[in-house]
């Protein structure tokens, strides 16, 4: 079990609360010599770079009128632009929307049409990617790199010439919100969890008890960062002086890559990735005694856990969600074979419960409930769905997650089930409402449902379960070309199974459960 750690006293202090960019900025203070992030292959930025980096970024938000409370987009892949403008973002007192960049243009708009922002940032292939619905845009739009498409104003432009030094940032309250995270909705849209900076606080605060931050760590962004677990851990090793080490996109000998020419200490990723690792030829050689790495976002097989373990590997499996900031428990290194399976005990400053339907506490260990958490990383609502807000919590605070799981004895908690249809592929949440709704349109189907199905790769994979209409026909290739008008790639489904009829309770509801147990 990891010992007690010695955590910076600023950071366990309310002055985080008060805006979390302060994390970054400290640091940009007190460690300017120390590296803050590099792209692999590319020149490593300085602590005191990004101090002007971010301040340069900064000045260009607040000439667009960026000021407390507006919300600004940010569309781009793994770079060190992700670092430079969600500190800025931040400092102005804004609230920072990081977009999936494998949602679909139509996906994109909507949510910075419900976000309302005010301005979107994207990198050249992100605002390639927003063309078809650029015109519907109602925001500014600002791209950096080379080759941005016409319609979208060169960041590196915009710069002035004499960057003003970026002073203290605006002063928030803890319950303001950093961050506007989407993530799919059950009813078919996706929904904004409204991240606060006191929630960004005392996620940074639970991951220093237990991760090895620190001005000798390197942590190697490999997953992307637009994610909840990857952008707090990002803020943990800024917050700590370290480096952070970005992968532009996941790849094994990438990976392996930055393990022998960078500092890498730990590293986080879904299952997929770590299995995808095993096939690089240096994973039989390479040391991996030396890097803590941390696996959560799907279910993590046992036999991969194992295979890490044997080579020496200090893996370390967790449980989180969007609405916790990323943090509900994880399962230290030293854990890992005594407790495979599991996803570790509550992070010291988080509560877990498991309840019954009528949400009374289960004490018996290894009892099956769903699991409820409490903790000052727990969001308080989503944006503007004030229904779905007050269903979030009980009237003492605590958040149930609709995902079922037990407690042992020794108070570690396992996950079984998800008690919500939410699957879950290569790190990836998919609710299967918003895919039959799209579905539902092709010509030829008549009704459809959607499962997660096993496999070794991904964890699940989005199958559609299809009964067509009398006299059609449909594979698979034609369903996915219809479904990727519509959808981010890894929605669409990568199975289909024709049907005659699908299973059905007494009240027309589907009967998901038959499915999976005869798809499985």
């Amino acid at each position: 079990m990891t010992d007690a750690r010695t955590v910076d006293p600023m950071i366990t202090g309310p002055a985080y609360e008060r805006n979390a960019a302060l994390m970054i900025l400290d640091r940009i203070r007190r460690s300017p010599e120390n590296v803050a992030t590099v792209v692999l292959g590319e020149p490593e930025i300085t602590y005191a770079e990004l101090g002007r980096r971010v301040a340069a970024v900064a000045a260009i938000l607040r000439a667009e009128g960026v000021g407390p409370g507006d919300r600004v987009a940010f569309a781009a892949g793994n770079s060190a632009e992700v670092v430079d403008h969600l500190a800025a973002t931040l400092a102005l007192g804004a609230v920072f929307v990081p977009l999936n960049t494998r949602l679909s243009p139509a996906e994109l708009r909507f949510i910075v049409d419900d976000a309302g922002c005010k301005v979107v940032v994207a990198d050249a292939a992100m605002a390639a990617h927003l063309e078809p619905v650029r015109a519907e845009l109602s925001a500014a739009l600002i791209g950096f790199g080379p080759g941005l498409p016409e319609g979208w104003r060169d960041e590196a432009s915009l710069a002035p010439a004499d960057v003003p030094a970026l002073g203290q940032p605006v002063a928030t309250a803890p319950e303001d919100v950093a961050i506007l995270m989407y993530t799919s909705g059950t009813t078919g849209n996706p929904k904004g969890v409204m991240i606060s900076h006191g929630n960004l606080a005392a996620t940074v605060q639970n991951l220093l008890l237990l991760i090895p931050f620190g001005a000798d760590a390197g942590m190697l962004a490999m997953a992307p960062i637009f994610h909840v677990g990857a952008m707090a851990l990002v803020m943990g090793a800024l917050a700590t002086g370290g480096r952070v080490v970005i992968l532009r996109a996941f790849d094994p000998k990438a990976v392996f890559d930055a393990i022998e020419q960078q500092v890498v200490t730990f590293t986080f990723g879904v299952p997929a990735m770590l299995q995808m690792m095993t096939t690089d030829p240096r994973f039989e050689r390479a040391d991996l005694s030396k890097i803590l790495i941390m696996c959560a976002g799907a279910p993590v097989p046992e036999s991969l856990l194992e295979l890490y373990l044997d080579r020496g590997a200090k893996v370390t499996q967790g449980y989180g969600l969007t609405e916790s900031t990323a943090v509900v428990s994880l399962l230290e290194s030293g854990f890992a074979r005594a407790k495979l399976g599991s996803a570790g005990m509550p992070y010291p400053l988080t509560a877990v419960e498991i309840r019954d339907p009528d949400g009374r506490v289960i004490t018996e260990p290894g009892v099956d409930g769903e699991i409820w958490i409490k903790g000052r990383n727990v969001v308080s609502g989503y944006w503007n769905r004030p229904e779905e807000t007050a269903a979030l919590h009980d009237e003492d605070g605590w958040l149930r997650t609709g995902d079922a799981g037990h407690l042992d004895a020794e108070g570690f908690l396992y996950i079984t089930d998800r008690i919500k249809d939410m699957l879950i592929t290569g790190g990836e949440n998919v609710y299967p409402a918003e895919v039959e709704k799209v579905l539902a349109g092709h010509p030829a189907i008549a009704e459809v449902a959607v499962i997660g199905t096993p496999d070794e790769q991904w964890g699940e994979v989005v199958t559609a379960v299809v009964v067509t209409k009398p006299d059609q026909t449909l594979d698979l290739d034609e369903l996915q070309t219809f479904a990727r008008q519509h959808l981010g790639g890894y929605k669409v489904p990568r199975r289909m199974h024709l049907v005659d009829a699908l299973p059905r309770n007494a009240s027309g509801k589907v009967l998901k459960r038959d499915l999976r147990a005869e798809l499985a």
